[in-house]
């Protein structure tokens, strides 16, 4: 009997084996869900639903952008660990939920190392100041001014707490002595939207507002990469400003759930490094202010460690704590 038992279950592993394998090998079969743990609106969305155009087109399936905002990208991430690890549910995130919020927060509902399996890098966006045309601030350094000269005069609006816009701004405040009180949305899309407004006076946001500056309808104050923007070209950069060796970047990626086939997981990776070296992709990530650049599995692994270590360094030096 148990002879018989151990015959029938190695029959059944060998059948569920050949099932996977058939399953992989027929991949993708269905429509994938990329989960962007943003709201609609943002430099990451933006960037993410060309991401997945270009991806659908090359796979031969429609790849549906699915946006899960809210606790700083950890409820969409989370959403995301949860599904089935055969490839039809990616998360496009980004430094601010993959790298810095675990290093802040203790509570998540994954755990990057153990829920997450890295797929490819797909571009750098950098970050930039700006204004709403009310406050009377033409300059980062007459904005570093009037926050010491009125303390709590002047607010600035991120994507939430814990994000690259929060930690680079604190980063920011420490370097140059200013007083400027941080206001956390659910996403790029509200935060801009508030600056706009008139209700938060300062926007720590990517280049994806630069229509605005060129309308006027946001006051530029500077970009925060080595050179300025073709973009904006008007606008100087941090270290014309008088901050010197200052800048601010996320970078945007692609994983899927802990336990993602190697056969998948490669492939997806090949072709997403495949879609960062494309014109249009490039041409698209640089309107939102960032550099296309694809890193395939192996290398994106490396990559979010010598990331890790090196907004564990910002945390120490700003002190930023977090409520868990």
């Amino acid at each position: 009997m148990i002879k018989r038992m151990l015959a029938i279950g190695a029959c059944l592993a060998t059948l569920l084996a050949a099932q996977v394998s058939l399953a992989q090998g027929n991949y993708p079969a269905k429509p994938i869900r990329l989960i962007v743990p943003f709201p609609a609106g943002g430099a990451l969305d933006s960037v993410g639903r060309v991401a997945a155009l270009a991806l659908g087109e090359r796979l031969g399936v429609q790849v549906v952008v699915d946006n899960r905002g809210g606790a700083s990208g950890a409820i969409g991430v989370a959403e995301g660990v949860r599904a089935p690890a055969d490839g039809y549910t990616l998360i496009f995130a980004s430094s601010d939920t993959i790298t810095i919020l675990p290093l802040l927060r203790h509570n998540l509902p994954f755990d990057p190392a153990r829920d997450l399996s890295p797929v490819a890098k797909v571009a750098d966006s950098y970050l930039m100041f700006a204004a709403h045309p009310s406050v009377p601030v033409h300059s980062i350094r007459e904005m570093v001014d009037l926050s010491r000269a009125k303390p709590g005069t002047l607010r600035y609006a991120t994507p939430g707490n814990g994000t690259v816009h929060h930690m680079s701004f604190e980063y920011f405040n420490l370097l140059t002595g200013a007083q400027i009180t941080h206001v956390p949305f659910t996403g790029g899309g509200p935060a801009t939207a508030s600056v706009m407004g008139g209700h938060v006076e300062i926007l720590i946001t990517g280049f994806n507002v630069y229509k605005s500056v060129l309308a006027g309808n946001l006051n530029g104050l500077a970009v925060a990469k080595p050179t300025r923007s073709v973009l904006m070209p008007a606008v100087p950069t941090m270290a014309e400003s008088g901050v010197p060796d200052y800048t601010a970047s996320s970078w945007f990626g692609v994983f899927g759930p802990a336990g993602l086939p190697s056969e998948i997981a490669t492939r997806l990776g090949r072709e997403l490094v495949a879609i960062a070296a494309t014109a249009d992709f490039q041409q698209h990530v640089t309107a939102v202010g960032g550099d296309a650049g694809g890193l395939p599995r192996d290398e994106f692994v490396s990559f979010l460690a010598s990331e890790s270590r090196r907004w564990q360094k910002v945390i120490s030096l700003t002190h930023i704590k977090l409520e868990d």
